[in-house]
């Protein structure tokens, strides 16, 4: 993986997917805006670096782990939330992976080894199939003012 997809991929995708999630949680982002940047940075260095050294099948538990610690510690949750958040940010984010991807897939005659082949195809499927579908739900939850209510996070 090259060195700008750290900028291309892993930090809109973190900043994307905790906004989703916080979104969805109803914990206000405007309040948290600047930590959330900081975890976008954080986590997005940490997974693209466990991307260039860690066997692809340890990457999503380390990464998972990351994600909880990074959330506990930045926004000064408690580790059970964090690991509750973590959670449901990894059940979306493969959600959309595998909604999407095998959509267009099918759409446009593609295989995965040719994805996987072509930097410029992995990045604009990145964003067609995770970070657009993410963007669009993330604004139809503040059009709506859609949320989930749990008290554990409170």
């Amino acid at each position: 993986m090259a060195w700008y997809n750290l900028f291309l991929l892993s930090i809109p995708e973190a900043f994307i997917l905790l906004t989703l999630v916080f979104m969805l949680l109803g914990i206000s982002i405007k309040d948290k805006l600047k930590s959330i940047l900081i975890f976008s940075f954080l986590y997005g260095g940490v997974a693209f670096t466990l991307t260039l050294f860690i066997n692809i099948t340890l990457k999503p538990f380390l990464t998972f782990i990351a994600f909880a610690l990074f959330v506990a510690v930045i926004f000064r949750f408690k580790l059970i939330n964090g690991f509750i958040i973590s959670l449901i940010a990894f059940v979306l984010i493969n959600i959309f992976e595998i909604a999407f991807i095998l959509l267009y897939l099918q759409i446009f005659s593609i295989t995965i080894e040719q994805i996987l082949a072509s930097p410029l195809l992995r990045t604009l499927i990145s964003y067609a199939a995770v970070q657009i579908p993410m963007l669009l739900t993330t604004l139809l939850l503040l059009k709506f003012n859609l949320k989930i209510k749990m008290p554990l996070l409170r």
